[in-house]
């Protein structure tokens, strides 16, 4: 048993990760709210996953809540070696936000296109058998946002065989006029206008500054977790070497 400073420190370990396991909890239900509230806007751009604020939340609550209840372990058994896992877990996902982090930043000038095309050729597949996911996503995006297409109305006409000009989905026509086949009406005149890339650009970018600021002050987290379970494996291992 570690005494004095050192069981201090047990208890330090203990704290920091219960309170890492109980954040791991939430940030895994945001992200199950945000799959149910926003998930079908990942069919969208399937050349992006890593920008779907859900699946990034609920990846890391699942990684936060197992390498906390390691660490738990480690401290209230003083287990030196489930310690020294914990640290190496620890360390391995800090140095993966890094390289996450300066990905993102290479890459971020390509959001736009590959934003821009992704669209395009999800507008190829809309209404396809087997494309309910890409179709609900259309829609949901159109209603959402007010937008149609990926500039404007005119890219139904141009990416898709089933529209002529003017013609679009149901979901193009303002909420509060739309009816049934409204949108294959050319003449209909209460569609929305402006594209909906622009809109759906600005969503992802407000998403990767949330999962930043988040990334950050959990790296500030793990810091201090990483010293805390390296002084208690350290003292844990000095009491073995003296038993």
């Amino acid at each position: 048993m570690v005494e004095g400073c050192a069981k201090c420190i047990k208890y330090l370990v203990f704290i920091f990760n219960l309170l890492f396991f109980i954040s791991g909890c939430a940030i895994l239900a945001l992200g199950i709210v945000l799959h149910v509230k926003e998930g079908g806007f990942a069919t969208l751009i399937p050349d992006l996953p890593f920008l779907n604020a859900a699946n990034v939340c609920i990846a890391a609550g699942i990684i936060v809540m197992f390498v906390a209840f390691l660490g738990c372990c480690g401290a209230i058994k003083e287990s030196a070696c489930l310690l020294l896992l914990f640290f190496i877990f620890l360390l391995l996902i800090f140095l993966l936000e890094v390289v996450a982090g300066i990905v993102g930043f290479i890459y971020k000038g390509q959001v736009e296109t590959v934003v821009t095309d992704d669209l395009a050729n999800g507008m190829k597949n809309y209404g396809k058998d087997g494309q309910a996911g890409l179709t609900s996503g259309w829609d949901r995006l159109q209603t959402e946002f007010e937008c149609c297409g990926v500039n404007g109305i005119s890219d139904w006409s141009t990416n898709h065989d089933s529209y002529i000009l003017n013609s679009t989905p149901d979901s193009c026509c303002v909420e509060a006029l739309r009816t049934d086949r409204c949108g294959i009406n050319p003449t209909f005149i209460g569609k929305y206008s402006k594209g909906c890339k622009e809109a759906l650009i600005k969503k992802l970018e407000d998403s990767i500054y949330y999962i930043a600021a988040g990334g950050i002050a959990i790296g500030l987290f793990q810091i201090l977790g990483m010293v805390f379970a390296m002084v208690l494996y350290c003292n844990i291992k000095r009491e073995n070497a003296k038993a």
